[in-house]
């Protein structure tokens, strides 16, 4: 038995398993973020390998991406 952050006695194979839940929880979104931050990285890279290489398109492409990944903090 263990106590919980209420005080509460616990079966430690049910703290076991939160903790488990938690961490898989986690690792989930962070992988779903990784993925969605890759996926907008390759649409950029793709765009821009199309479009013209001038510095003012690349900096718009570039403020763009960094709008679209400080949406997925918010």
């Amino acid at each position: 038995m263990r106590r919980s952050s209420t005080g509460e006695l616990v079966p430690l194979d049910l703290e076991i398993e939160a903790t488990f839940k938690r961490n898989n929880a986690e690792r989930k979104r962070k992988l779903l973020h990784d993925i969605t931050v890759a996926s907008i990285l390759e649409e950029v890279h793709f765009s821009e390998s199309s479009t013209s290489n001038s510095p003012t398109s690349r900096e718009s492409q570039a403020a763009e991406v960094e709008i679209e990944v400080m949406d997925l903090f918010i």
